[in-house]
């Protein structure tokens, strides 16, 4: 039903807005930033979209707390990562850096892991792999380092595992 002005009511097309989110998280959890992003793209004003977060975060179906949480039991289980990388993959999703940082540290604590058995299981499986090329030890080496470097661990973590996992 339209108003005078030709205008849903604010209820109907806040209720409109939700049903549009909730479509959009029936395929995995989302970040606040994503939700609000398809609110915008369908069309929805800003008010109505307000309205509508509001109510999505009050029952818990958008927490971004929640998503980082999942996203680094996630990795843990199936992509290990350094913190740097689900730092900067996040980012692009709409977590903060500041908000990210103290929530994968308790993930990865809850997940009885840290950086450093994340980043030795990654090149224990990477130097197995390399180990079989029979290439020369500063090649295997670099590709190693190469390889940490671009999952996201720190620099210190790859240079000591290097030196543990392949000596000079």
């Amino acid at each position: 039903m339209l108003d005078a002005d030709g205008h849903a009511p604010a209820e109907e097309t806040t209720t409109q807005a939700i049903d549009a989110a909730l479509n959009y998280l029936s395929y995995r959890q989302r970040t606040g930033h994503e939700v609000r992003r398809k609110l915008i793209d369908r069309g929805f004003d800003e008010e109505t979209i307000e309205a509508a977060m509001t109510r999505l975060e009050n029952v818990g179906l958008v927490d971004d707390d929640a998503f980082v949480a999942a996203y680094v039991r996630d990795r843990v289980a199936h992509r290990p990562m350094g913190v740097r990388r689900m730092a900067q993959e996040l980012y692009a999703k709409g977590v903060t850096r500041d908000a990210a940082l103290p929530v994968i540290e308790a993930a990865l604590h809850e997940e009885g892991t840290d950086e450093v058995a994340l980043a030795r299981r990654v090149a224990e499986k990477k130097c197995g792999a390399l180990r079989k090329r029979n290439e020369e030890a500063a090649l295997t080496r670099k590709r190693l380092r190469d390889h940490l470097l671009r999952r996201g661990f720190d620099g210190r973590i790859v240079q000591g595992l290097l030196d543990e996992l392949l000596p000079r």
